[in-house]
């Protein structure tokens, strides 16, 4: 008689990265005005995000307090 085996495969889901001038650019497809992501991303020491990186960057953004 045969033996079953089992194999689990894990996949590691590799992001791409843009340029901060591609989210400015394509910023309504994504659903925010071009002022919110040029505030999002001001001043950021990196140039290029993945599109969850992006979205975390902008949602802390709009979480901030106006002093």
């Amino acid at each position: 008689m045969a033996k079953e085996t089992t194999v689990e495969v894990k996949t590691t889901k590799v992001e791409t990265k843009y340029s901060i001038e591609d989210f400015l650019n394509n910023c309504e497809a994504l659903g925010y005005k071009r002022e919110v992501v040029a505030g999002a991303l001001f001043n950021s020491k990196e140039k290029e995000f993945t599109k969850s990186e992006f979205q975390e960057k902008v949602k802390e953004f709009l979480g901030k307090k106006v002093q």
